[in-house]
């Protein structure tokens, strides 16, 4: 249910809010940074590869004192393209066969007690049999004023003890994908591991089919 909107949508969307392919877009969150990775992930599906996030967000904006304004800019619309399908996005069934296989590396981001299933939301509690658990918010360090991702030199320590290989094939999942856009963000964008997938109906989706394992400690 809380599934990313298939491309066709959001063309119209980013249609409607005026941008071509080929602007930059800047991504202004305050501190959820999932909020900013899955409006990235979205612009991912488009193929539309030009875009950043400002790292602080607008908490440090404001807290530097930087420019302000409360005008809401003109609009014309445009016709963005409607995408193929993107190549990054898995559903339960592949990510099924990984797990069965061992060919990729699972990593759930979701926090630690939904992992282990003492915390559950869904029709299951636990994770997937051989998943690694890295929450998502651990990437993210907490100043007094405003929230900004890790120094990448403290991330790629961090991610290598987890995947050595660059090349590795890792899927991502959370619960609905927000969590885990977050994650890939950091893996693709931040520190270049070629080969990262997103489960996008997450443990929402795998928890519903009784098909599907579940393992927990």
């Amino acid at each position: 249910p809380s599934m990313l909107l298939p491309g066709f949508f959001l063309a119209a969307h980013f249609s409607a809010m005026g941008i071509f392919p080929t602007d930059m877009v800047i991504i202004v969150t305050d501190r959820r940074y999932l909020d900013a990775t899955l409006v990235a992930i979205a612009l991912e599906r488009l193929g539309h590869t030009s875009y950043a996030i400002l790292n602080g967000g607008m908490d440090q904006w404001i807290a530097e004192k930087r420019p302000l304004s409360t005008e809401l800019p003109s609009i014309t619309a445009t016709q963005y393209p409607i995408p193929k399908s993107d190549e990054f996005t898995v559903n339960g069934k592949a990510v099924l066969q990984a797990q069965k296989s061992r060919r990729a590396l699972i990593l759930d981001v979701r926090p630690v007690d939904y992992y282990t299933g003492k915390k559950q939301d869904e029709a299951r509690g636990g994770h997937i049999p051989g998943a690694i658990n890295r929450p998502f918010d651990d990437d993210i360090a907490k100043g007094a004023e405003y929230h900004a991702f890790l120094p990448i030199e403290e991330l790629t320590k961090i991610y290598q003890a987890i995947i050595p290989d660059k090349t590795t094939h890792v899927i991502v999942h959370c619960r609905t994908g927000h969590q885990a856009s977050q994650t890939f963000f950091v893996l693709r964008s931040l520190l270049g591991y070629e080969n990262v997938q997103w489960y996008d109906g997450g443990w929402t989706e795998w928890a519903a089919k009784p098909e599907f394992p579940v393992e927990k400690n």
